[in-house]
């Protein structure tokens, strides 16, 4: 069977390779050499229909992403690693790239904070006033930030998918409220066999309300967006008042 009647019968194999980060060349060199096995570069041209002049390229970058062995010789022959050591060599370097930028980020946040910080206090958000979150990502960096903060209360309303989802998420941080003498609740319907470490730290209310909404000595969170909402598509809005937290306690039972 030749290339084309492989990658016919195949369609969406170079497809997957992309989405596993190798570009459209890299990923017909690749199932070429993993289809048909050992290749000189010129060979490997031919039979994947790859560019001559861009065929060496494509094969160092192969080479580089752990998809690819060079046989040193004459001629210097190619072939592919097994698809199972490439996608472990491949997620190493994912994961050491990942690590590089958060640590990237946690170095400009350094530096950054401290030039911010003289004007954050003087251009602090305006009391009672309401600003809007999207997206789940920020909704969550919010409230994680809320709960840090906390030197009183921390009060979590929300449906059980919802509660777990907040514990999963803020659980460092809510136990060292907790250890600050922070009171911690949570207001939701779920057992207290399913609440498991929740209740290791907050008391649990078993009680279903309309809304969602986490509340944090004199700030507020509340989710404007429906529970069945996608986290890209979650919306909102938190504002300081402590009139305006004190009306949501009593609302929902303080």
């Amino acid at each position: 069977m030749t290339y084309g009647e492989k990658m016919a019968a195949n369609p969406d194999t170079i497809g997957a390779l992309q989405r596993l980060g190798l570009n459209q060349y890299e990923a017909k060199a690749y199932y070429a050499l993993s289809m048909f096995g050992d290749h000189t570069a010129g060979r490997l041209s031919e039979r994947a229909d790859l560019p001559r002049p861009r065929v060496y390229d494509v094969l160092e970058r192969l080479q580089d992403k752990g998809f690819v062995l060079i046989q040193k010789g004459r001629p210097v022959k190619y072939s592919a690693i097994p698809l199972s050591e490439a996608v472990q060599t491949l997620k190493k370097i994912k994961q050491s790239d990942l690590a590089g930028e958060l640590t990237r980020i946690d170095e400009l946040s350094g530096s950054l904070q401290s030039k911010l910080k003289a004007s954050a206090s003087a251009n602090a958000p305006t009391a009672d006033a309401v600003w809007t979150l999207h997206g789940r990502e920020a909704i969550y960096s919010k409230i994680g930030s809320m709960i840090s903060g906390a030197k009183n209360h921390v009060t979590v309303v929300s449906t059980p998918e919802g509660a777990i989802s907040k514990w999963n998420a803020h659980s460092k941080e809510l136990t060292k409220a907790k250890k600050r003498g922070v009171e911690i609740k949570f207001i939701t319907p779920l057992s207290s066999d399913a609440a498991g470490e929740i209740t290791k730290i907050a008391s649990l209310h078993t009680k279903e309300m309309p809304t969602r909404m986490v509340l944090s000595d004199d700030q507020a969170l509340v989710f404007l967006s429906d529970n069945k909402a996608k986290p890209e598509d979650e919306i909102g809005v938190w504002l300081k008042s402590p009139h305006l937290v004190e009306t949501f306690k009593h609302a929902i039972g303080k």
